[in-house]
């Protein structure tokens, strides 16, 4: 049953009911205010430990609402958020009070398989994307769970599977279509709007609503993937071992990680699971000798689809469940770091958590700092402390636990992945940013000059910081 909310600006001043419906007549998909059937389905997102309540939810159909969307936020000085996959571990895509503008229908994916190119509506997933894809042989970097959204983690920076070979996700962007803060309807590529495009490539949702986005395309068949798992009393060997095996990998080993994990019969396991894109013959040569580090208690390491690969992991991330990480960047796994490492895991208080160190090189690492506002060009290793439970009363246990560890690590640490930060870690957007910061702020100057998209990793204009 619908009852009527106030919508408020963000001085605290009432929309008028006149205003807010008709902006509900300007759009083509429904405008869900709460209350309304629909409403708490698109309010959900993957991450339940944020929990925020929109006034308004436009459902767009396409671009004219993402630009009617747009010019009502603008117009009437209301806090505006963009959901695309719904991903986000800090819950960007949702905003209290305000409108949250829902890309969620803007599917579609259409591929050319000649050229070798795939063009994607804002609210595809990795899942539908690679699927389309795949159906050619074809593939580009996407993240590693299938039900994120291409948008938002391709903004970011985009880390996956095919890294070390083709590089980030926002490496293989051609192209994208955006509204900007004043309604207007861009394309973003090598020759149009390119301070556009530069920002767009890492630097997030902070300059409009992308509404399609276009990528380069590399032929992928069957992969390597899967995991060899350990007793964590094995811990120090597996990573000792990955600090020296990770540094002459070739690129087709595309990624390769540890991660601390729990058995479904509760027993705590170290795995390292790799990800090896070229011929299988040679992937199995190259990855045995991970297999004799020790006896290892499980090994599924196996040829799969590229689709099997990109799905391995949603069983553990599922929709629904509390998160919390924290995250950044190492140059080794040495002895502090692997003391740390192990005794902070023997402390999990969730079963569903995971710990993960990755390694990123290859074509990661051929593209300039500065050439895309992604930054973190180095071979590296990213920790990623991920804490997962199911119930809220346990959020600050959890919480806490992830703190505590990240406190002994961060020293260690230096810079972070903008799609790894939870909510509330504005100190560290400088950070994840690194040196492409000021050009960033000039690109906000240009595009978003009062900070309309600012329910993101938030990049300041010059206005609004001043």
């Amino acid at each position: 049953m619908f009852a009527e909310t106030s919508v408020l600006d963000l001085e605290g001043r009432r929309v008028s009911e006149s205003v807010i419906q008709d902006f509900r007549t300007r759009l083509s998909g429904r405008l869900l205010r709460p209350g309304m059937d629909g409403y708490e389905d698109s309010r959900k997102i993957w991450n339940s430990n944020i929990v925020k309540r929109p006034s308004l939810i436009a459902r767009c159909r396409g671009v004219a609402d993402v630009v009617n969307s747009v010019n009502f936020a603008r117009e009437n000085n209301v806090l505006v958020s963009i959901k695309g996959g719904g991903h986000s571990i800090a819950g960007l895509g949702l905003c209290d009070g305000g409108l949250t503008i829902d890309l969620t229908s803007l599917k579609g994916v259409s591929v050319d398989p000649v050229e070798k190119t795939a063009r994607a509506g804002a609210g595809v997933t990795w899942g539908e994307f690679d699927h389309e894809t795949q159906l050619h042989g074809l593939a580009t970097t996407g993240g590693e769970i299938s039900t994120t959204g291409i948008s938002g983690l391709t903004l970011g920076g985009g880390i996956g599977w095919l890294v070390g070979k083709f590089g980030t996700s926002c490496d293989n962007l051609i192209s994208a279509d955006v509204v900007t803060a004043d309604g207007d309807f861009l394309t973003a590529d090598a020759d149009h709007n390119r301070d556009l495009f530069w920002g767009l490539r890492g630097g997030g949702g902070n300059f409009g609503v992308v509404t399609s986005l276009t990528y380069k395309l590399h032929p992928v068949g069957r992969v390597l993937g899967g995991f060899v798992a350990w007793p964590t009393a094995k811990t120090r060997e597996v990573l000792e071992f990955l600090q020296g095996f990770a540094q002459e990998l070739p690129d087709e080993v595309g990624k390769i990680g540890a991660e601390v994990i729990t058995t479904r019969d509760g027993k705590p396991i170290v795995i390292i699971r790799p990800g090896y894109i070229g011929p299988i013959d040679e992937g199995e040569r190259l990855l045995a000798p991970i297999r004799r580090i020790a006896e290892p208690l499980y090994d599924n390491v196996r040829p799969m689809t590229y689709e099997a690969l990109q799905t391995q992991r949603d069983t553990y991330w599922p929709w629904g469940r509390q998160n919390y990480f924290k995250s950044g960047f190492v140059d080794e796994l040495s002895d502090g770091f692997i003391e740390t490492y192990r005794a902070h895991t023997k402390t999990v208080p969730s079963p569903h958590s995971q710990i993960a160190v990755e390694y990123y090189h290859g074509a990661y690492c051929r593209v300039r700092t500065d050439e895309v506002a992604y930054p973190h060009r180095q071979k590296a290793w990213s920790p990623a402390i991920g804490a997962s439970w199911v119930d809220s009363s346990q959020s600050e246990r959890n919480i806490r636990w992830v703190r505590d560890f990240w406190r002994e690590m961060e020293p260690l640490s230096g810079g972070v992945y903008v799609n790894f930060m939870s909510e509330g870690e504005d100190d560290r957007i400088r950070i994840a940013y690194g040196k492409n910061y000021p050009r960033l702020v000039s690109v906000k100057n240009k595009y978003d000059q009062t900070n309309l998209f600012r329910v993101n990793e938030n990049v300041k204009p010059t206005v609004a910081s001043s």
